[in-house]
């Protein structure tokens, strides 16, 4: 991940400088002289002197931000130094111009990297990175789902990633922080069926795992020894449901004696969740934390946070 943030007051209060801090200089060689190799830098746009507020300069880099950029030139896909450090510091941008001002912003980018396949996906993988990858620290579904949209709304894209951006916006849509979590059935090793919708708990912790992933299992072991994990199992204020999406289910029968035995533990009987899409299982493990009307409290969140949040349980 690239760096962000004291860029953008550098930008507003200096202007025209390239990404790498320096000025443009003209260069003079002698026809005699070797050809010397093209140095690929960014250019800003100049702000005009007239724009003097903040919010002024900033709507106007974005509306501009690419105009200097060579989008058919795919060096700058292996250079991001430049690159992506130049979409890093856009991103950052869309934090400080109104809402409504943003979707524009990214049509604009899109349209102009449209034409250039290498460059356009190069973006669009890269932009998708930061704001939805549920690793990054900058991870934002309120602007990926923005990216999505401007992305399908941009004429000149090409049909395929329209609909990657389809797809990956209905997903994000999906369990966000405040709505009530997709009920689903779960198949215990028994045999016994229930919905998530029947457990009865001041909170639930979601789990999907996969028993054969490296970090799931990791995780898992981390979990194991969290005190106050057991601390709220223990006294029934949250009920952990770890639940195995995919298909191995002896695989998964396997590891069951690993696990604690206060959790409850179950499989996706028909591999329902995926089929039909419910919940975004592109990584994982993943976690929802849940109230007790099944609200989601926190989406695809890391151990890190879950563990942070379930000291905040009264």
């Amino acid at each position: 991940m690239l760096k962000r943030g004291l860029f953008l007051f550098l930008l507003l209060a200096l202007g025209m400088e390239s990404c790498s801090g320096q000025q443009k200089t003209d260069t003079k060689v002698n026809a005699a002289e070797e050809p010397v190799q093209k140095e690929r830098t960014f250019q800003l746009p100049e702000v005009p002197s007239m724009l003097v507020t903040p919010e002024d300069r900033a709507i106007y880099v974005v509306q501009h931000y690419w105009d200097h950029f060579d989008f058919s030139d795919t060096a700058y896909i292996h250079l991001p130094d430049v690159t992506e450090q130049a979409m890093v510091n856009f991103m950052d941008l869309m934090y400080h111009i109104p809402a409504s001002e943003i979707e524009p912003a990214l049509e604009t980018l899109y349209g102009k990297a449209a034409p250039h396949a290498p460059m356009l996906w190069h973006f669009w993988e890269t932009m998708s990175r930061y704001w939805n990858d549920a690793n990054s620290p900058v991870r934002d579904e309120d602007m990926f789902i923005r990216l999505c949209r401007s992305v399908e709304a941009t004429p000149q894209v090409e049909e395929t990633l329209k609909q990657r951006a389809l797809f990956a916006r209905k997903l994000a849509e999906k369990n966000r922080v405040g709505m009530k979590a997709t009920d689903f059935t779960y198949t215990m090793a028994t045999g016994k069926q229930a919905r998530l919708s029947s457990i009865r708990s001041p909170y639930t912790l979601l789990l999907f795992f996969d028993p054969d992933c490296h970090t799931c299992n990791a995780v898992k072991d981390a979990m194991k020894t969290s005190e106050r994990l057991a601390e709220l199992i223990q006294s029934k204020q949250l009920t952990l449901c770890s639940i195995y999406p995919d298909e191995d289910i002896d695989l998964w029968r396997s590891r069951l004696p690993q696990l604690p035995k206060e959790w409850i533990h179950a499989y996706d009987k028909g591999q329902v969740l995926t089929h039909e899409e419910l919940y975004d299982l592109s990584s994982m493990p993943s976690f929802y934390l849940l109230d007790a009307e099944k609200k989601v409290l926190l989406k695809d969140a890391g151990w890190g946070q879950i563990e942070e949040a379930l000291y905040r349980i009264p």
